[in-house]
């Protein structure tokens, strides 16, 4: 097994490469791993040099620098990479930029880590799991908050089962919200948005993949104050493709997505809906709302009109309430996303114990801030996971060799540990889990 430096007091410094590091969640990681990596080199590569230089500025520290990087030039990847410690791959939408990195990776003989969570970019790289294998590295996918963090909670749960039955995991997100003087990130994530709700995707029921229509199917999920009870929308993310690799008894798992506020889960469907008919191009669609998001108007306003239809079909389906309509139209009046900064996130297992059907389940909501006071987001608790299995990869805790995701290769108890150092009490609180509901009857239906 190849041998890693410790992770603190080492006399060679070690080059970690954060590739699209001037995005949001990159950022918030990077923070964290340069107070827990006291040996580490940080570059934070964009394709933007300008912009990653003034972000790494930002940090104040030596330690950190911004460089330019074009992924896709793959000798000049190579040549960038080459040494490193580790790559974190940032960079989005992955189901486009996640095998081209890995692929580098592989040649060069580099760990590797990333926050992907699409189906599709799970199951290419899953593909070159073997070709990292023989390379002796190390590829840790889907390295998170959902997927991540909530995978490693169904390994927890896993633990305390007989027998694994069914994964539910639910999460809601909301935009980052702005902060004075930090520079919003990438339009990966809007486009990562858009693509989850178009056109068809997949689940896995009765121990088998099927398809069905994206961010469409919906069910009312109870989460705690401040967020309560929310609708949520099922679509394919990378648990589809990572659980059942681990979990190789499990019947079902679904994977359900929601926004806050709630009218954006309508201007992403309405803009989807748009985009596949040919009324917009994917481009122009990502640019509006990426616009909006940062308080800019749009160049083009063509996609306006997928918004107003999408949250009008929203408003027929009686899926907004007064306050979702009054926020809607502060979008309209003002040109900017604004609203109440909340998310939240559960996990779901059912399966067997001593003869019973058990229910373990954990959930947990935080405000991630408001416009006015602008304190954290969902980049925080996206970002802060990342951190902690990227140190724990950087000092040997994970052996496991090839493309695996964490709830495969991680341990818990000793995340959990890590993690709770870190000061984000709601999510270290995902670790408690309930016993939801036990009943007598192991063969019963769902």
């Amino acid at each position: 097994m190849r041998q890693h430096s410790g992770m603190e007091g080492t006399d060679t410094t070690r080059r970690i490469v954060v590739l699209g590091g001037a995005g949001d969640m990159a950022r918030v990681a990077i923070d964290r791993l340069v107070t827990l990596v006291e040996d580490g080199h940080f570059l934070i590569a964009d394709l933007n040099g300008d912009k990653a230089k003034r972000v790494a500025q930002g940090f104040a520290s030596p330690r950190v620098e911004g460089v330019c990087a074009d992924i896709f030039d793959r000798s000049g990847l190579g040549k960038l990479i080459e040494g490193s410690a580790l790559v974190i791959n940032a960079t989005g939408p992955l189901f486009r930029t996640g095998a081209p990195v890995l692929d580098v990776c592989i040649e060069c003989g580099v760990d590797y880590i990333d926050f992907g969570d699409t189906l599709e970019a799970a199951d290419q790289l899953l593909a070159l799991s073997e070709r990292a294998k023989a390379a002796g590295i190390t590829a840790l996918i889907c390295a998170g908050l959902t997927p991540g963090l909530l995978g490693l909670i169904v390994a927890k749960a896993a633990l305390e089962l007989d027998r694994v039955e069914d994964v539910d995991i639910a999460w809601v997100s909301a935009p980052t919200p702005p902060r004075e003087g930090v520079e919003k990130g990438g339009v990966a994530l809007v486009e990562h948005m858009l693509h989850e709700s178009m056109g068809k995707t997949a689940s896995f029921c009765d121990g088998k993949r099927v398809e069905i229509p994206a961010f469409q199917q919906s069910e009312w999920v109870r989460f705690p104050k401040p967020l309560g009870t929310i609708r949520v929308y099922q679509l394919g993310h990378a648990e589809i493709a990572t659980i059942p690799r681990f979990l190789p008894g499990v019947r079902n798992v679904r994977v359900f997505g929601g926004l806050t506020p709630a009218y954006l889960v309508g201007l992403f469907q309405g803009v989807a809906r748009q985009v596949e008919r040919g009324g917009v191009e994917l481009h122009q669609a990502v640019e509006c709302i990426a616009a909006l998001d940062a308080g800019r108007r749009p160049r083009n306003l063509r996609p306006i009109w997928g918004i107003l239809c999408g949250v009008g079909a929203q408003l027929l389906r009686g899926e907004l309430c007064v306050e979702d309509v009054w926020s809607f139209l502060r979008l309209v009046l003002t040109g900017r996303i604004v609203g109440k900064y909340v998310g939240g996130v559960l996990v779901r297992v059912t399966g067997e114990r001593s003869g019973c059907r058990v229910t373990l389940e954990t959930a947990q909501a935080m405000e991630l801030g408001s416009e006015d006071r602008g304190d954290g987001g969902m980049d925080v608790v996206t970002g802060t996971p990342l951190a902690v299995f990227a140190c724990l990869l950087l000092r040997g805790s994970i052996d496991a060799r090839g493309v695996v995701s964490p709830e495969a290769c991680v341990d818990p108890k000793e995340f959990q540990e890590f993690f709770a150092r870190l000061g984000i009490p709601e999510i270290d609180a995902l670790f408690s889990l309930c016993l939801n509901r036990a009943e007598q009857d192991p063969g019963g239906t769902r």
